[in-house]
């Protein structure tokens, strides 16, 4: 997979990350079109799967299932950073050099998001040098591993999203070490 597939799934994965409203649904299909340009099977045998069993959950249902997985789980949030001090002062300082950190790669994040939000971290690795890309996911790889654990354990859907976010990382040459690995 070269350099512009990756970005593909970045993009692609960021976006089926975030709230699924309707507007959201209407673009399926389009993120659909761009993952078949993408030269692995695995990755568009998930997201396809995941499209298509998202797409057959009710819109109100499919709110709430986001919600409940995201919003409210504390194990399965999608601020990475969150596991390791959670609402700590320490985080804060993370935060701050997570900010720097895509500064420095030319990449300016929208103050609308914690800068540890996985959504925007995949928009950032998508737009973003491997030079870049590759340490900070090297960085939090263990703790979207642990995400994607959780999320296996309940049998949430989103855990395609994950393991197509590995195979990426895995072909950067990126993966987690800790109990979470995929």
């Amino acid at each position: 997979m070269n350099s512009e597939q990756m970005k593909t799934v970045f993009l692609c994965t960021s976006y089926l990350l975030s709230y699924p409203d309707d507007e959201w649904a209407d673009l399926l299909n389009d993120c659909l079109e761009m993952i078949n340009t993408v030269q692995n099977e695995a990755i568009i045998d998930k997201i396809t799967a995941f499209i298509h069993e998202i797409q057959a959950i009710p819109a109100r249902q499919r709110m709430e299932q986001y919600v409940e997985t995201f919003d409210f789980g504390k194990k399965t949030n999608l601020y990475v950073t969150y596991m390791n001090t959670g609402e700590q002062r320490e985080r804060g300082m993370e935060l701050l050099q997570l900010k720097q950190r895509y500064k420095a790669a030319g990449f300016d994040a929208t103050d609308q998001e914690l800068p540890d939000y996985l959504p925007l971290m995949l928009e950032f690795a998508a737009y973003a040098e491997q030079q870049h890309v590759i340490p900070l996911f090297e960085t939090y790889a263990d703790n979207i591993a642990e995400i994607r654990t959780h999320l296996a354990a309940s049998g949430s859907p989103y855990t395609a999203i994950f393991d197509a976010i590995f195979q990426v990382l895995e072909e950067l040459g990126v993966m987690p070490i800790a109990k979470g690995s995929v």
